[in-house]
């Protein structure tokens, strides 16, 4: 009973590890796959043909002959299965559809304000209909739709347990139940672009992800998982005391790092465009240059302590990391001169991954599910 238990678990160990080679490779061959992961060439065919047979890979041609019989190419069928994710902030609604490699095949982005009513819940409704309509993809090879919220989620997935920005009912899962087809899930935005950040490899196993948008939050990245905390506040960064009994923060406290360190700072000095307060300070101008300053003070403390709490690699995300780029040769000097730990600040990076990351993450909730049970 044991080994029968043992060797079926191994074949679904190999198949799983099969899979993922075609999908990490792009275009692949049985011979190859049976190289990297020491498998012989018999067990990789039987488990290719059992990925084929339910639509999940393809041969697609051959490659160029080597001098032997041309091997042939191995691709997965990436659209085989898609999900959406559907960032919902205050002001905004971000949805986008991605594909089994983790491709964006569709992004739309909505100025639109938070209502727990049926006008915003019909647009709701509306954007994945018309968006799942586009790509003309089979109802059934949707696996989900992962909700991305500025709020602390129980651990079903389903209850929020703290969501003062959108100042909504505790009930939000079951209001969205009548306008979503689909199976959904709900998961903190923060998380949710930590977790894009962890699926497209440009992390390490051990990182932390500071969103810096209109609220500021966090993700812990330990062994390349998800550290959520004992109550689901792990990298609540944003409510961490900077100034003590400094500006007011919307969560009834004094000196936070949200009331130091949010996108709202910026915006709010250039007419509520952050976009036009980055141009306006490369252009030199005097207020948004002090204002800057400011910023960029209180941020490298906040860096600084993240880094020397936990050991690890810092990335900066969000609407404002998002413009970071060209100042992070600067931001990496001044975290360096305020540690006696560190000599280049290269511990710390930007987010290369646009305003839809938090749906990005969302959606790849459900593409990293599906992909480990295969």
């Amino acid at each position: 009973m044991f080994d029968k238990a043992t060797n079926i678990e191994l074949k679904r160990i190999n198949r799983n590890n099969i899979y993922r080679t075609v999908i990490a490779q792009k275009k692949t061959s049985k011979q190859e796959i049976a190289y990297q992961l020491n498998l012989s060439l018999p067990t990789v065919t039987q488990n290719l043909n059992e990925l084929m047979e339910i639509g999940l890979v393809e041969e697609k041609g051959t490659f160029q002959s080597t001098g032997g019989r041309k091997a042939k190419i191995i691709s997965s069928n990436p659209r085989a299965r898609v999900a959406l994710g559907l960032d919902i902030t205050r002001n905004h609604v971000n949805l986008v559809m991605v594909d089994l490699e983790a491709s964006v095949l569709r992004s739309v982005r909505k100025r639109i304000s938070f209502q727990a009513d049926e006008k915003y819940f019909q647009t709701l409704k509306r954007m994945i209909h018309d968006m799942v309509k586009s790509v003309n993809v089979p109802p059934n090879h949707i696996l989900g739709v992962g909700v991305s919220l500025p709020a602390i989620v129980g651990d079903d997935d389903k209850t929020l347990k703290y969501a003062p920005l959108l100042n909504t009912s505790l009930d939000l899962y079951q209001d969205l139940s009548p306008y979503i087809d689909y199976p959904y899930r709900f998961i903190n935005d923060a998380n949710a672009g930590g977790f894009a950040e962890l699926y497209s490899g440009t992390t390490g196993r051990n990182t932390l992800y500071l969103l810096l948008s209109n609220s500021v939050g966090g993700a812990i990245i330990m062994d390349g998982k998800l550290y959520y905390g004992e109550g689901r506040r792990g990298g609540e960064f944003g409510h961490m005391t900077l100034v003590p009994d400094g500006r007011p923060c919307y969560c009834g406290k004094t000196g936070c790092v949200d009331a130091y360190c949010s996108a709202l700072i910026l915006s709010n000095a250039a007419g509520g465009s952050l976009e036009t307060f980055f141009e306006k300070l490369e252009a030199g101008d005097v207020k948004c240059t002090e204002i800057w300053e400011e910023y960029l003070h209180y941020l490298v403390i906040v860096i600084n302590n993240l880094q020397v709490s936990f050991d690890c690699d810092v990335v900066l995300g969000g609407y404002v990391g998002w413009h970071l780029e060209p100042y992070l040769d600067e931001i990496r000097k001044r975290v360096v001169e305020r540690c006696n730990f560190e000599t280049d600040g290269s511990y710390l990076h930007v987010s290369h991954l646009n305003a839809e990351a938090s749906a990005l993450g969302a959606a790849l909730c459900y593409v990293n599910e599906f992909v480990n049970q295969v």
